[in-house]
């Protein structure tokens, strides 16, 4: 991608720094150490990576909400005017938060009938007579040991955007419990078609061969329901080499979403993303077998989602450490 060597090095260290602020990738090293790390390599090679990354990222804003403290998915609102969702990682409990391009929270609300294990991922799509629907990926499984995988439906919430920090609870969420069929994996990636509710979630693997598994619809609640492998995906490293936890890290897939029109779909690790076109007449499941286009993403600590903006033209994305960034990429 870079044809100068400095240049290419000056990359390599900006990818191993972003690694190394990942808990599970910090190896014999203080989080001081390596905070201290990371400023000093933003610092150092910041412009050369920004060349790199496919457009100039913008930073919209810095959450105010501490207690966003692991943003790991993120999706637009189909029914709240310039609102995003977003919810943590394991170690919360069952909470959505709404919040505005400004980083501003309107709306905690608790999700009834549902239960945060390891939440990963998060999308909007098509729901029950006409009504948008979010759908939460409790598929998390970093010790792939669990068998309370679920994916949860609930009704998206109507909110009153001109307050902040509203309280409450949503409709109760559907719970469909699920499984592989060929073993038992880490998933932090959903996706959903916003026109026909397919549900296609992809696993995370540190040799970057991921398996792209597809529900076989109708949804069935409190049934679990044994997801159909149809394919697989291999994320490439962009600058490291070899099988280290930081090469690996690279190839881990962290987060996904579909545009809103059903006709790109996107997935990302913690250093980069693949786009794939979806034909007006195609399934997910049949476009991700495609070519990708392949490019960087801007630097985060633990990038983990990643949205397109309501009008397909631009991305979005969070970070699972303190201060959480809400970025906007042009696309």
């Amino acid at each position: 991608m870079l044809q100068s060597p400095q240049r290419l090095l000056n990359l390599r260290l900006l990818c191993v720094v972003s690694l190394l602020l990942i808990p599970q990738f910090v190896c014999g090293q203080s989080l001081g150490d390596a905070k201290r790390a990371v400023k000093d390599a933003m610092k150092a090679f910041a412009k050369d990576f920004a060349r790199s990354i496919k457009d100039k990222p913008h930073l919209l804003a810095t959450l105010h909400d501490k207690r966003i403290a692991e943003s790991s998915g993120l999706t637009n609102s189909w029914r709240n005017d310039g609102i995003l969702w977003t919810h943590n990682d394991s170690g919360d409990d069952a909470w959505l938060y709404a919040m505005n391009r400004k980083g501003q929270t309107i709306a905690r609300l608790k999700v009834r009938g549902a239960i945060n294990v390891d939440w990963e991922d998060i999308a909007v799509g098509p729901g029950e007579q006409g009504v948008p629907a979010l759908y939460i990926s409790d598929l998390g499984n970093n010790n792939h040991k669990r068998n309370d995988l679920t994916i949860y439906r609930l009704e998206e919430p109507l909110l009153d955007t001109t307050k902040t920090l509203q309280k409450g609870k949503t409709e109760r969420a559907t719970a469909y419990p699920v499984r592989y069929p060929d073993g038992n994996f880490d998933c932090e990636t959903i996706l959903v078609h916003p026109k026909t509710g397919e549900i296609v979630v992809v696993t995370k693997e540190g040799s970057g061969k991921s398996g792209v598994y597809r529900y076989p619809l109708p949804l069935r609640p409190d049934e679990t329901v044994v997801l159909v492998k149809v394919g697989e995906v291999t994320f490439k490293n962009t600058f490291m080499s070899g099988n280290s936890l930081l090469a690996r890290g690279e190839r881990m897939t962290t987060g996904g979403a579909v545009r809103r029109d059903g006709l790109r779909v996107i997935v990302r690790t913690y250093t980069q993303a693949l786009e794939w076109s979806v034909a007006p007449s195609q399934t997910l499941a049949d476009a991700l077998k495609g070519q990708p286009t392949q490019f960087l993403l801007p630097l985060s600590p633990q990038g983990e989602s990643i949205c397109y903006r309501l009008d397909g033209k631009a991305l979005l994305t969070t970070s699972e450490k303190l201060p959480t960034p809400l970025t906007e990429i042009p696309h």
